[in-house]
This record gives C-alpha cells, sequence and structure tokens, in this order.
C-alpha cells in the first residue's frame, strides 16, 4: 500500500562532518504494510534506527573532494550555501513500495565476503532532487542522486549485528539489485 499523503519528518541531523545528513523518523512515520506478518522475515531484523539518508559516507567523500578544488575561503562559502539550501527545504516523502534487495559484497573485511538481504520503501522525496541539482550546481559537479528509501528489515552474515545495511548511492545502483517489489 502507498501512502498518499505527504508526511513531515523532522529536520535533518548532521551525521558525518558538516554536511552528511539523514533524516530521522520514528516508528509511526513508516508504514511497513503486512510485512511484519510474512514468513520470509524469520532470521531478519527490524531496522531500529529509522532514517532517510540524504548525504551519506561514499558521496560525502564526493562532496569533500569537489570543495577540494576551491580555495579555502570559496569552500567555506559553498559549505554555508549547502547548508542554507538543506535547512530551507522541507523534507516531506510519500511512502511508496516495499522491495527486496539482496547483496554480496565485502563489507568491510576484504577476505570474507558478506551476504546482506534487506527489505526497503522506497520514497518520494522531491526535495532530495532540489538538494542534489543546486548541490551539483554550487560544486560543478554530477554527483548522482541517491535512491530515497527507509530500510525496514535487514538481515546478513556479519557477526556483530550492527550494520547490515545496503546502501543505494545511484538508480543505477538500485537496478543492479534487481529489486524484487513485495506485495503489501
Amino acid at each position: 500500500m502507498e501512502n498518499k499523503i505527504a508526511i513531515k519528518p523532522d529536520k535533518p541531523i548532521s551525521i558525518k562532518g558538516s554536511l552528511g545528513f539523514m533524516i530521522p523518523l520514528k516508528k509511526n512515520q513508516v508504514d511497513y504494510g503486512n510485512l511484519e506478518a510474512k514468513k520470509e522475515l524469520k532470521g531478519f531484523r527490524e531496522q531500529t534506527y529509522r532514517h532517510i539518508t540524504i548525504v551519506g559516507d561514499k558521496t560525502l567523500l564526493l562532496i569533500e573532494k569537489a570543495l577540494n578544488k576551491f580555495s579555502v575561503l570559496e569552500r567555506k562559502k559553498k559549505v554555508a550555501k549547502l547548508k542554507f539550501i538543506s535547512k530551507n527545504l522541507k523534507w516531506e516523502y510519500k511512502q511508496k513500495g516495499i522491495y527486496f534487495i539482496e547483496k554480496k559484497k565485502y563489507f568491510g573485511n576484504p577476505k570474507v565476503l558478506e551476504h546482506r538481504k534487506s527489505y526497503i520503501r522506497l520514497v518520494d522525496m522531491p526535495d532530495m532532487y532540489i538538494f542534489y541539482k543546486r548541490l551539483n550546481f554550487l560544486l560543478k559537479t554530477h554527483i548522482p542522486v541517491g535512491v530515497p528509501h527507509i530500510t525496514l528489515f535487514t538481515k546478513g552474515e556479519r557477526p556483530g549485528r550492527e550494520y547490515y545495511g545496503i546502501p543505494i548511492r545511484s538508480k543505477a545502483e538500485f537496478k543492479k539489485l534487481h529489486p524484487k517489489k513485495i506485495s503489501s
């Protein structure tokens, strides 16, 4: 079931450096559909730190690399402008379909291949595209817009279980994951 009502979240919070950030969400701001009742969830755990990533780890590195091409004074001005832009967008979103994705990759340890699985809910968040359009114009870059989504349930092989999410940094990356739409 897709949520047709736009939800206005709390303001974005900083997560890394001065520009990386995400939108924190409360459980009642996320529609799980009937996913919690599915047998397929055996071994999965609910993502308790619910959020929509706007600028994540690798994207932040691309931004920092672009900023390093400017003088210190220009860099400070551009960072201030990006902060102003991010704080003045509404960041409203509408929830769309739920998808199952999985990925095998070396996460952290180059000797251990890890298999991760996630159930995610895509969201329609127009301000994310506005932010990236302005960011790319300001920095003279072509950084792709990530796929706005909320991770619902995860499963992985890392012993610590503290993080099993699958970053999705572009539409092309999302397609490579061969997402399967879940009826909910």
